[in-house]
């Protein structure tokens, strides 16, 4: 039933990918000015985007990059080919919905990411929120970010298993790859980091003090 809705009404779910993605990177600048303003008490090491292809955009405030246009652009002729190429067509509506699902279900957990970001940063700008400071070193962000979409690919497979649909197969796949693309992102920042320096050795005892002999006056 999805599958064959997605199919139908190809354009707008195309239409949707497209918004997702500029609503996505909308959010995305929104959390990292919000995350400014608690750096006092909470501060992500790093770039506050996960995704090394758009930290330098994020870092720098751009609203407007050509490679997120060419990647959204990219996606949107990709789908519109699986829906209206006519050879591709033939496959069915499952291929269109399993590739829209790819895309879409994967921005359900960014989104979530969002909302829980923002509403934690104007949590904490209450002076009354927190006691202290925290630094969250980049490993572990990534590998939050991971376990995240872990989650949630663990329930879109859920979901298709019952109702054998493509779109949350698609879904279960495509979070799947982003989860494990950050748990690898977590492997090489933790191996990157340099070795934490070894305690400094107590000082030697002066002879006097070793031998038992009280120390001159």
């Amino acid at each position: 039933m999805i599958d064959r809705v997605l199919f139908d009404w190809a354009p707008v779910t195309v239409a949707v990918v497209g918004i997702a993605v500029a609503l996505d990177f909308w959010l995305t600048h929104a959390g990292a000015r919000a995350s400014q303003l608690v750096r006092h008490v909470w501060e992500g090491e790093g770039s506050y985007e996960m995704n090394p292809t758009w930290e330098s955009d994020v870092d720098a405030g751009r609203r407007f990059s050509w490679r997120l246009f060419g990647a959204t652009a990219a996606l949107i002729v990709a789908l519109l080919a699986v829906r209206y190429v006519p050879f591709l067509t033939e496959l069915g509506p499952a291929y269109f919905a399993f590739a829209a699902g790819a895309i879409m279900l994967v921005q359900a957990p960014v989104f979530i990411a969002h909302v829980s970001n923002l509403q934690t940063f104007r949590a904490l700008a209450d002076p009354a929120a927190e006691t202290g400071r925290i630094l969250m070193h980049r490993p572990f962000l990534y590998g939050q970010s991971g376990w995240h979409f872990a989650r949630f690919a663990v329930l879109w497979l859920l979901l298709w298993v019952p109702s054998q649909q493509a779109f949350f197969l698609g879904g279960a796949l495509g979070c799947f790859a982003f989860a494990r693309y950050m748990l690898r992102l977590a492997e090489e920042a933790e191996a990157s980091r340099p070795a934490p320096a070894a305690p400094a050795a107590p000082a030697a005892p002066t002879a006097e003090v070793a031998s038992g002999a009280s120390p001159p006056s």
